[in-house]
Protein backbone atom coordinates (compact mmCIF):
# COMPACT_ATOMS: atom_id res chain seq x y z
CA UNK A 1 0.00 0.00 0.00
CA UNK A 2 1.53 3.21 -1.14
CA UNK A 3 1.51 6.15 1.22
CA UNK A 4 0.26 9.46 -0.05
CA UNK A 5 2.97 12.01 -0.76
CA UNK A 6 3.31 14.70 1.82
CA UNK A 7 2.93 18.17 0.40
CA UNK A 8 5.81 20.16 1.77
CA UNK A 9 5.13 23.84 2.37
CA UNK A 10 6.69 26.12 -0.16
CA UNK A 11 9.28 28.29 1.55
CA UNK A 12 9.67 31.79 0.28
CA UNK A 13 13.29 32.18 -0.74
CA UNK A 14 13.29 35.85 0.31
CA UNK A 15 12.39 35.00 3.92
CA UNK A 16 15.07 32.35 4.35
CA UNK A 17 18.61 33.38 5.15
CA UNK A 18 20.97 31.31 3.03
CA UNK A 19 24.28 30.05 4.46
CA UNK A 20 26.25 32.60 2.47
CA UNK A 21 23.97 35.39 3.63
CA UNK A 22 24.28 34.22 7.25
CA UNK A 23 28.07 34.06 7.07
CA UNK A 24 28.37 37.51 5.48
CA UNK A 25 25.98 39.03 8.01
CA UNK A 26 27.76 37.33 10.92
CA UNK A 27 31.16 38.55 9.78
CA UNK A 28 29.80 42.05 9.29
CA UNK A 29 28.25 41.96 12.77
CA UNK A 30 31.53 40.87 14.37
CA UNK A 31 33.53 43.50 12.49
CA UNK A 32 30.99 46.21 13.35
CA UNK A 33 31.05 45.16 17.02
CA UNK A 34 34.86 45.39 17.13
CA UNK A 35 34.86 48.77 15.37
CA UNK A 36 32.04 50.10 17.58
CA UNK A 37 33.84 48.90 20.74
CA UNK A 38 37.04 50.59 19.62
CA UNK A 39 35.27 53.84 18.76
CA UNK A 40 33.37 53.74 22.04
CA UNK A 41 36.52 53.19 24.08
CA UNK A 42 38.34 56.02 22.31
CA UNK A 43 35.34 58.37 22.67
CA UNK A 44 34.99 57.52 26.37
CA UNK A 45 38.70 58.16 27.00
CA UNK A 46 38.65 61.48 25.13
CA UNK A 47 35.51 62.61 26.98
CA UNK A 48 37.08 61.69 30.32
CA UNK A 49 40.22 63.65 29.50
CA UNK A 50 38.06 66.61 28.52
CA UNK A 51 36.21 66.52 31.87
CA UNK A 52 39.49 66.29 33.82
CA UNK A 53 40.83 69.26 31.87
CA UNK A 54 37.62 71.17 32.57
CA UNK A 55 37.91 70.52 36.35
CA UNK A 56 41.52 71.68 36.35
CA UNK A 57 40.50 74.82 34.48
CA UNK A 58 37.76 75.59 37.03
CA UNK A 59 40.25 75.30 39.90
CA UNK A 60 42.62 77.54 38.01
CA UNK A 61 39.90 80.17 37.59
CA UNK A 62 39.18 80.16 41.36
CA UNK A 63 42.88 80.45 42.19
CA UNK A 64 43.21 83.39 39.81
CA UNK A 65 40.24 85.08 41.48
CA UNK A 66 41.81 84.56 44.91
CA UNK A 67 45.07 86.05 43.66
CA UNK A 68 43.23 89.12 42.37
CA UNK A 69 41.44 89.51 45.72
CA UNK A 70 44.76 89.30 47.54
CA UNK A 71 46.34 91.84 45.22
CA UNK A 72 43.47 94.30 45.65
CA UNK A 73 42.32 93.82 49.28
CA UNK A 74 44.95 91.79 51.13
CA UNK A 75 44.94 88.30 52.48
CA UNK A 76 42.35 89.02 55.22
CA UNK A 77 39.77 89.44 52.42
CA UNK A 78 40.38 85.86 51.24
CA UNK A 79 39.01 84.35 54.47
CA UNK A 80 35.97 86.64 54.22
CA UNK A 81 35.26 85.55 50.66
CA UNK A 82 35.61 81.87 51.56
CA UNK A 83 33.17 82.23 54.46
CA UNK A 84 30.75 84.06 52.19
CA UNK A 85 30.92 81.36 49.48
CA UNK A 86 30.87 78.36 51.85
CA UNK A 87 27.37 77.28 50.71
CA UNK A 88 28.32 77.57 47.02
CA UNK A 89 31.45 75.50 47.57
CA UNK A 90 29.47 72.81 49.36
CA UNK A 91 26.82 72.55 46.58
CA UNK A 92 29.36 72.62 43.74
CA UNK A 93 31.50 69.81 45.14
CA UNK A 94 34.44 71.99 46.08
CA UNK A 95 36.57 71.48 49.18
CA UNK A 96 38.82 74.20 50.61
CA UNK A 97 41.41 74.45 53.39
CA UNK A 98 43.14 77.74 54.30
CA UNK A 99 46.22 77.60 56.52
CA UNK A 100 47.90 80.53 58.19
CA UNK A 101 51.62 81.14 58.25
CA UNK A 102 51.90 79.37 61.60
CA UNK A 103 50.17 76.22 60.29
CA UNK A 104 46.82 77.04 61.89
CA UNK A 105 43.76 75.89 59.91
CA UNK A 106 41.82 79.10 59.27
CA UNK A 107 39.07 77.70 57.00
CA UNK A 108 37.76 74.22 56.20
CA UNK A 109 34.93 73.08 53.94
CA UNK A 110 34.34 69.63 52.46
CA UNK A 111 36.74 66.70 52.67
CA UNK A 112 40.07 66.88 54.43
CA UNK A 113 42.79 67.96 52.06
CA UNK A 114 46.51 67.24 52.41
CA UNK A 115 48.78 70.20 53.06
CA UNK A 116 51.52 68.67 50.90
CA UNK A 117 51.54 69.28 47.16
CA UNK A 118 49.39 66.84 45.09
CA UNK A 119 47.30 67.01 41.92
CA UNK A 120 44.67 64.31 42.53
CA UNK A 121 43.15 62.45 45.47
CA UNK A 122 42.44 58.73 45.57
CA UNK A 123 38.80 59.30 44.63
CA UNK A 124 39.85 61.16 41.48
CA UNK A 125 39.25 64.68 42.84
CA UNK A 126 41.39 67.42 41.33
CA UNK A 127 43.59 69.33 43.87
CA UNK A 128 45.32 72.72 43.59
CA UNK A 129 47.69 74.36 46.11
CA UNK A 130 48.34 78.11 46.08
CA UNK A 131 50.36 80.39 48.36
CA UNK A 132 48.61 83.73 48.89
CA UNK A 133 50.79 86.05 50.93
CA UNK A 134 51.64 84.19 54.13
CA UNK A 135 48.64 81.88 53.82
CA UNK A 136 48.27 78.62 51.89
CA UNK A 137 45.01 77.79 50.07
CA UNK A 138 44.37 74.16 49.08
CA UNK A 139 41.25 73.48 47.00
CA UNK A 140 39.81 70.41 45.33
CA UNK A 141 36.93 69.61 42.99
CA UNK A 142 35.17 66.32 43.65
CA UNK A 143 35.26 63.67 40.89
CA UNK A 144 31.71 62.50 41.71
CA UNK A 145 30.05 64.85 39.26
CA UNK A 146 32.60 63.92 36.63
CA UNK A 147 31.95 60.22 37.14
CA UNK A 148 28.20 60.79 36.92
CA UNK A 149 28.66 62.59 33.61
CA UNK A 150 30.90 59.77 32.38
CA UNK A 151 28.34 57.17 33.42
CA UNK A 152 25.57 59.08 31.62
CA UNK A 153 27.76 59.45 28.52
CA UNK A 154 28.63 55.75 28.63
CA UNK A 155 24.98 54.71 28.83
CA UNK A 156 23.94 56.99 25.99
CA UNK A 157 26.88 55.86 23.88
CA UNK A 158 26.17 52.15 24.51
CA UNK A 159 22.50 52.59 23.68
CA UNK A 160 23.34 54.56 20.52
CA UNK A 161 25.99 52.09 19.35
CA UNK A 162 23.75 49.11 20.08
CA UNK A 163 20.89 50.69 18.15
CA UNK A 164 23.16 51.51 15.23
CA UNK A 165 24.61 48.00 15.33
CA UNK A 166 21.17 46.37 15.22
CA UNK A 167 20.01 48.70 12.44
CA UNK A 168 23.20 48.08 10.43
CA UNK A 169 22.85 44.29 10.86
CA UNK A 170 19.27 44.40 9.57
CA UNK A 171 20.30 46.71 6.72
CA UNK A 172 23.28 44.53 5.78
CA UNK A 173 21.15 41.38 5.88
CA UNK A 174 18.70 43.07 3.51
CA UNK A 175 21.47 44.31 1.22
CA UNK A 176 23.13 40.88 1.22
CA UNK A 177 19.84 39.29 0.26
CA UNK A 178 19.32 41.83 -2.51
CA UNK A 179 22.88 41.47 -3.81
CA UNK A 180 22.93 37.67 -3.57
CA UNK A 181 19.52 37.28 -5.21
CA UNK A 182 20.90 37.42 -8.79
CA UNK A 183 23.62 34.94 -7.80
CA UNK A 184 21.02 32.58 -6.33
CA UNK A 185 19.05 32.91 -9.55
CA UNK A 186 22.20 32.06 -11.47
CA UNK A 187 22.76 28.99 -9.30
CA UNK A 188 19.15 27.85 -9.72
CA UNK A 189 19.40 28.50 -13.45
CA UNK A 190 22.53 26.34 -13.71
CA UNK A 191 20.73 23.58 -11.76
CA UNK A 192 17.82 23.75 -14.19
CA UNK A 193 19.94 23.63 -17.35
CA UNK A 194 19.70 19.85 -17.49
CA UNK A 195 15.92 20.08 -17.38
CA UNK A 196 15.28 23.13 -19.55
CA UNK A 197 18.23 23.02 -21.94
CA UNK A 198 21.18 25.33 -22.55
CA UNK A 199 19.16 27.66 -24.78
CA UNK A 200 17.20 28.95 -21.77
CA UNK A 201 18.76 32.34 -21.01
CA UNK A 202 19.16 33.86 -17.56
CA UNK A 203 17.06 37.04 -17.26
CA UNK A 204 19.00 40.24 -16.64
CA UNK A 205 18.33 41.18 -13.00
CA UNK A 206 20.54 44.26 -12.79
CA UNK A 207 22.05 46.98 -14.96
CA UNK A 208 24.21 45.87 -17.86
CA UNK A 209 27.00 48.14 -16.61
CA UNK A 210 27.11 46.47 -13.17
CA UNK A 211 29.35 43.52 -12.38
CA UNK A 212 26.38 41.17 -11.95
CA UNK A 213 24.85 42.41 -15.17
CA UNK A 214 28.09 41.79 -17.04
CA UNK A 215 28.38 38.35 -15.40
CA UNK A 216 24.84 37.51 -16.52
CA UNK A 217 25.54 38.62 -20.10
CA UNK A 218 28.80 36.67 -20.23
CA UNK A 219 27.05 33.62 -18.77
CA UNK A 220 24.30 33.78 -21.39
CA UNK A 221 26.88 34.24 -24.15
CA UNK A 222 28.89 31.25 -22.95
CA UNK A 223 25.76 29.12 -22.61
CA UNK A 224 24.67 30.09 -26.13
CA UNK A 225 28.11 29.21 -27.46
CA UNK A 226 28.13 25.88 -25.62
CA UNK A 227 24.63 25.16 -26.90
CA UNK A 228 25.74 25.93 -30.45
CA UNK A 229 28.80 23.72 -30.06
CA UNK A 230 26.73 20.85 -28.70
CA UNK A 231 24.18 21.21 -31.47
CA UNK A 232 26.99 21.38 -34.03
CA UNK A 233 28.53 18.28 -32.48
CA UNK A 234 25.20 16.46 -32.57
CA UNK A 235 24.64 17.45 -36.20
CA UNK A 236 28.18 16.41 -37.08
CA UNK A 237 27.80 13.04 -35.36
CA UNK A 238 24.45 12.44 -37.02
CA UNK A 239 25.82 13.41 -40.45
CA UNK A 240 28.99 11.35 -39.93
CA UNK A 241 26.95 8.33 -38.82
CA UNK A 242 24.74 8.73 -41.89
CA UNK A 243 27.70 9.09 -44.25
CA UNK A 244 29.59 6.20 -42.66
CA UNK A 245 26.60 3.88 -42.67
CA UNK A 246 26.48 3.75 -46.47
CA UNK A 247 30.10 2.60 -47.07
CA UNK A 248 29.90 0.19 -44.12
CA UNK A 249 26.74 -1.32 -45.59
CA UNK A 250 28.46 -1.65 -48.96
CA UNK A 251 31.44 -3.35 -47.35
CA UNK A 252 29.16 -5.81 -45.54
CA UNK A 253 27.11 -6.61 -48.63
CA UNK A 254 30.25 -7.06 -50.75
CA UNK A 255 31.80 -9.38 -48.17
CA UNK A 256 28.60 -11.45 -47.80
CA UNK A 257 28.26 -11.75 -51.57
CA UNK A 258 31.85 -12.93 -51.95
CA UNK A 259 31.46 -15.49 -49.14
CA UNK A 260 28.33 -16.94 -50.75
CA UNK A 261 30.01 -17.39 -54.13
CA UNK A 262 33.15 -18.93 -52.61
CA UNK A 263 35.11 -17.65 -55.62
CA UNK A 264 38.71 -16.40 -55.19
CA UNK A 265 38.16 -13.71 -57.79
CA UNK A 266 35.01 -12.56 -56.03
CA UNK A 267 36.86 -12.47 -52.70
CA UNK A 268 39.60 -10.34 -54.28
CA UNK A 269 37.06 -7.92 -55.73
CA UNK A 270 35.32 -7.75 -52.35
CA UNK A 271 38.58 -6.90 -50.61
CA UNK A 272 39.27 -4.18 -53.17
CA UNK A 273 35.77 -2.74 -52.62
CA UNK A 274 36.29 -2.82 -48.84
CA UNK A 275 39.67 -1.14 -49.22
CA UNK A 276 38.19 1.59 -51.41
CA UNK A 277 35.35 2.25 -48.97
CA UNK A 278 37.71 2.25 -45.99
CA UNK A 279 39.93 4.79 -47.75
CA UNK A 280 36.88 6.96 -48.29
CA UNK A 281 35.88 6.71 -44.62
CA UNK A 282 39.45 7.40 -43.50
CA UNK A 283 39.58 10.51 -45.69
CA UNK A 284 36.35 11.79 -44.13
CA UNK A 285 37.59 11.10 -40.58
CA UNK A 286 40.91 12.84 -41.31
CA UNK A 287 39.02 15.84 -42.68
CA UNK A 288 36.89 15.99 -39.53
CA UNK A 289 39.98 15.82 -37.35
CA UNK A 290 41.63 18.53 -39.43
CA UNK A 291 38.68 20.87 -38.95
CA UNK A 292 38.57 20.13 -35.20
CA UNK A 293 42.32 20.72 -34.85
CA UNK A 294 42.09 24.13 -36.53
CA UNK A 295 39.05 25.14 -34.47
CA UNK A 296 40.72 24.17 -31.21
CA UNK A 297 44.20 25.54 -31.75
CA UNK A 298 46.30 27.07 -34.50
CA UNK A 299 49.81 27.48 -33.13
CA UNK A 300 50.94 31.11 -33.42
CA UNK A 301 54.52 29.89 -33.79
CA UNK A 302 53.60 28.52 -37.22
CA UNK A 303 52.75 32.01 -38.47
CA UNK A 304 55.29 33.89 -40.50
CA UNK A 305 55.44 37.04 -42.58
CA UNK A 306 54.14 36.16 -46.03
CA UNK A 307 52.85 37.70 -49.26
CA UNK A 308 49.18 36.77 -49.51
CA UNK A 309 49.22 37.43 -53.27
CA UNK A 310 51.88 34.74 -53.75
CA UNK A 311 49.95 32.25 -51.58
CA UNK A 312 46.79 32.76 -53.65
CA UNK A 313 48.65 32.28 -56.95
CA UNK A 314 50.41 29.16 -55.63
CA UNK A 315 47.04 27.64 -54.63
CA UNK A 316 45.58 28.55 -58.04
CA UNK A 317 48.38 26.79 -59.94
CA UNK A 318 46.80 23.44 -59.03
CA UNK A 319 43.63 24.37 -60.94
CA UNK A 320 45.05 26.06 -64.02
CA UNK A 321 45.03 22.84 -66.07
CA UNK A 322 41.49 22.00 -64.92
CA UNK A 323 40.39 25.52 -65.89
CA UNK A 324 41.90 25.06 -69.38
CA UNK A 325 40.21 21.70 -69.73
CA UNK A 326 36.78 23.14 -68.84
CA UNK A 327 37.50 26.34 -70.81
CA UNK A 328 37.01 28.44 -67.68
CA UNK A 329 38.58 31.90 -67.63
CA UNK A 330 40.67 32.00 -64.43
CA UNK A 331 41.84 35.58 -63.84
CA UNK A 332 43.56 37.51 -61.05
CA UNK A 333 43.17 41.08 -59.83
CA UNK A 334 45.69 41.06 -56.99
CA UNK A 335 48.16 43.67 -55.73
CA UNK A 336 51.81 42.70 -56.10
CA UNK A 337 52.42 42.84 -52.37
CA UNK A 338 49.95 41.81 -49.68
CA UNK A 339 51.84 41.46 -46.41
CA UNK A 340 50.24 39.21 -43.82
CA UNK A 341 51.26 37.30 -40.73
CA UNK A 342 49.84 33.83 -41.20
CA UNK A 343 50.36 30.09 -41.55
CA UNK A 344 51.12 29.78 -45.30
CA UNK A 345 50.08 26.13 -45.62
CA UNK A 346 46.74 26.76 -43.99
CA UNK A 347 45.94 29.78 -46.16
CA UNK A 348 46.83 27.78 -49.27
CA UNK A 349 44.20 25.27 -48.09
CA UNK A 350 41.64 28.09 -47.81
CA UNK A 351 42.01 29.31 -51.38
CA UNK A 352 42.49 25.81 -52.78
CA UNK A 353 39.16 24.75 -51.26
CA UNK A 354 37.40 27.89 -52.49
CA UNK A 355 38.79 27.38 -56.00
CA UNK A 356 37.86 23.70 -55.88
CA UNK A 357 34.26 24.62 -55.08
CA UNK A 358 34.22 27.26 -57.80
CA UNK A 359 35.55 24.75 -60.37
CA UNK A 360 32.92 22.17 -59.42
CA UNK A 361 29.95 24.46 -59.87
CA UNK A 362 31.11 26.70 -62.70
CA UNK A 363 30.01 25.44 -66.14
CA UNK A 364 32.26 25.28 -69.19
CA UNK A 365 33.23 28.64 -70.69
CA UNK A 366 32.46 30.27 -67.38
CA UNK A 367 34.76 32.55 -65.40
CA UNK A 368 36.43 32.68 -61.98
CA UNK A 369 37.98 35.91 -60.70
CA UNK A 370 40.32 36.15 -57.70
CA UNK A 371 40.59 39.76 -56.56
CA UNK A 372 41.87 41.57 -53.50
CA UNK A 373 41.89 45.05 -52.04
CA UNK A 374 42.69 46.67 -48.72
CA UNK A 375 39.89 47.85 -46.43
CA UNK A 376 41.37 49.64 -43.45
CA UNK A 377 43.62 47.17 -41.64
CA UNK A 378 42.18 44.18 -43.51
CA UNK A 379 42.88 42.45 -46.79
CA UNK A 380 39.64 41.57 -48.56
CA UNK A 381 40.12 38.61 -50.90
CA UNK A 382 37.20 37.66 -53.17
CA UNK A 383 36.66 34.43 -55.12
CA UNK A 384 33.86 35.07 -57.60
CA UNK A 385 32.51 32.55 -60.10
CA UNK A 386 29.81 32.59 -62.76
CA UNK A 387 28.32 29.27 -61.66
CA UNK A 388 24.76 28.33 -60.91
CA UNK A 389 24.84 29.84 -57.42
CA UNK A 390 23.67 28.53 -54.06
CA UNK A 391 20.04 28.06 -53.07
CA UNK A 392 18.82 30.61 -50.53
CA UNK A 393 17.79 27.82 -48.13
CA UNK A 394 21.33 26.41 -48.19
CA UNK A 395 23.21 29.67 -47.56
CA UNK A 396 22.90 29.67 -43.72
CA UNK A 397 24.32 26.13 -43.53
CA UNK A 398 27.11 25.95 -46.10
CA UNK A 399 29.81 26.37 -43.41
CA UNK A 400 28.34 23.59 -41.22
CA UNK A 401 30.34 20.42 -41.03
CA UNK A 402 29.16 17.59 -43.34
CA UNK A 403 26.38 19.76 -44.75
CA UNK A 404 25.72 19.26 -48.44
CA UNK A 405 22.99 21.01 -50.38
CA UNK A 406 20.81 19.22 -52.86
CA UNK A 407 22.81 20.57 -55.78
CA UNK A 408 26.14 19.35 -54.36
CA UNK A 409 25.14 15.79 -53.50
CA UNK A 410 25.93 14.63 -57.02
CA UNK A 411 29.54 15.84 -56.77
CA UNK A 412 32.26 14.02 -54.81
CA UNK A 413 33.11 15.35 -51.35
CA UNK A 414 32.21 15.19 -47.68
CA UNK A 415 30.84 18.68 -47.02
CA UNK A 416 33.88 19.62 -44.93
CA UNK A 417 35.79 21.94 -47.28
CA UNK A 418 33.97 25.16 -46.35
CA UNK A 419 33.98 24.20 -42.65
CA UNK A 420 37.75 23.95 -42.82
CA UNK A 421 37.95 27.27 -44.69
CA UNK A 422 35.89 29.05 -42.03
CA UNK A 423 37.91 27.50 -39.18
CA UNK A 424 41.24 28.57 -40.71
CA UNK A 425 40.08 32.12 -41.51
CA UNK A 426 38.71 32.63 -37.98
CA UNK A 427 41.89 31.14 -36.48
CA UNK A 428 43.72 33.99 -38.26
CA UNK A 429 41.33 36.51 -36.59
CA UNK A 430 39.53 36.97 -39.88
CA UNK A 431 35.99 36.59 -41.21
CA UNK A 432 34.40 34.98 -44.25
CA UNK A 433 31.05 35.64 -45.87
CA UNK A 434 29.28 34.60 -49.03
CA UNK A 435 26.99 36.29 -51.53
CA UNK A 436 25.06 34.14 -53.96
CA UNK A 437 21.86 33.85 -55.90
CA UNK A 438 20.84 31.04 -58.18
CA UNK A 439 21.81 31.61 -61.79
CA UNK A 440 24.04 34.61 -61.00
CA UNK A 441 27.13 33.00 -59.48
CA UNK A 442 28.71 33.01 -56.05
CA UNK A 443 31.21 35.30 -54.33
CA UNK A 444 33.20 34.32 -51.23
CA UNK A 445 34.88 37.20 -49.35
CA UNK A 446 37.71 36.55 -46.90
CA UNK A 447 38.74 39.38 -44.56
CA UNK A 448 42.21 38.85 -43.07
CA UNK A 449 44.27 41.23 -40.90
CA UNK A 450 47.12 42.89 -42.76
CA UNK A 451 50.60 42.74 -41.22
Amino acid sequence: MCSEPVNKPVVNDESVMTPTKRVLTLWYGVIMMVIASGLGAVSYHLFEEELVSRDAQLLKVINNNMQRIYNSSGQEKILTVLERDRYFLRLSGYSANLWGDDGELLFHEGVDLPFSATERLDDGSQVSRQVVGSQTLVMSLSGTLRYEELASFRNVMLLTLLSLWVISIVLVAWLNGRMLKPIRKLVEHVKSLQRKGLQDKLPLSSSKSSELGQLTLLFNQQMSRIDQLIRSLEDTLNAAAHDLRTPLTRMRLSAEKAMVKNDPQALKESLMDCLEESERMLAMVNSLLDVAAVEQHLDARDRTQANLSDLIREAAQLYEYLAEEKQIDLSFELPETMNILASPNRLRQVFANLLDNAMKFTPEQGSIVLSACKEGDLWKVSVQDSGRGIAESDLPHIFDRLYRGDASRKTPGFGLGLSLVKAIVEAHNGKINVKSSQGEGTEFNCLLPAA
